[in-house]
């Protein structure tokens, strides 16, 4: 049985594109880009505005640095793009050294400013699910420094999308979705990085986002099952100790409330609110828990 009630789950803003991202700023406003290039803010007491539009634009992972700039993968542009405070877009990449980010999925910070970005495929996006089905090792893990130097962290990833930094900032983490697990990236004292290993894994459906708490457990969304090509939907989240084992969170198999969660972040007073993006729905999710999130990097 899930351990919170769909009671516990709500809709918060209503207004919204199929947004996939969401992030929360230190005021706890909630932010996210739908599938029509709007970026939008839904404030504390869900009213829904528009950031900016952005022609050509499809926003996908979304976060935020210390100078409060929305930071999204723009799946139209095909790069890693920047939305100032007073409303200009630019890119920061579209490119990190041999590899072209040809789908950029999910973007987060660790707490020294560098950027890893998820390149889920070098296929075309018409090509997603046909992927998600015959899995290949054909997405990657990026860094991208703050002085804008850029590496490859790891290669042959099995559809490479939600990424977080461990609360220690010993590791970084990255979902593999067609393989229904989670990678765990050691982010070495010298800057390097260790291999690949699985962390978590037989997930009861495709994993997309996830976030940490503060005694480093993982919160998970889990959209959808794909099999034979088809796609069903799950509407679950699920929860992944320290020892990688998981539980199930929430599960809306009908989808009364989660309508294909894609990703997830803490925010709200004392960053207890667990916030839930839904690619199928207009709103977003919130959930007030009893635990607390790690605070991400703007956030500190």
């Amino acid at each position: 049985m899930a351990l919170f009630p769909l009671d516990m789950v709500e809709k918060f803003g209503s207004g919204l594109s199929q947004a996939e991202g969401v992030v929360i700023d230190k005021e706890n406003n909630v932010y996210g880009g739908g599938r029509d290039g709007v970026l939008r803010r839904v404030s504390p007491d869900g009213t829904v505005s528009e950031v900016a539009r952005s022609e050509g634009s499809v926003p996908n992972g979304i976060t935020l640095d210390r100078q409060g700039n929305l930071i999204f993968c723009d799946l139209g542009k095909k790069a890693m793009m920047r939305l100032s405070p007073d409303g200009k877009v630019s890119m920061i990449a579209d490119r990190v050294g041999s590899l072209a980010l040809s789908l950029p999925n999910f973007c987060s910070y660790d707490a020294e400013g560098n950027l890893y970005v998820s390149n889920s495929s070098t296929q075309d996006i018409n090509q997603v699910l046909a992927e998600l089905d015959k899995p290949a090792p054909n997405g990657a893990l990026v860094c991208i420094r703050p002085d804008g130097r850029g590496e490859i962290v790891a290669e042959g990833i099995y559809f490479a999308n939600g990424t977080a930094i461990d609360p220690k900032e010993d590791a970084v983490y990255v979902l593999e979705s067609a393989r229904n697990d989670c990678l765990r990236i050691q982010i070495k004292k010298d800057g390097t990085f260790g291999k690949p290993e699985i962390y978590s894994k037989d997930f009861p459906a495709l994993p997309d986002g996830m976030a940490f708490d503060v005694d480093r457990n993982l919160y998970i969304t889990l959209p959808a099952v794909v099999t034979g090509g088809n796609i069903t939907a799950a509407n679950q989240v699920i929860k992944v100790d320290t020892n990688g084992n998981w539980s199930l969170l929430i599960d809306d198999r009908e989808g009364a409330k989660l309508v294909f969660p894609t990703n997830c972040a803490f925010g709200g007073p004392g960053l207890q609110d667990l916030f839930i993006a839904n690619l199928q729905g207009d709103h977003f999710c919130r959930v007030h828990t009893s635990f607390r999130g790690h605070p991400l990097y703007h956030q500190r």
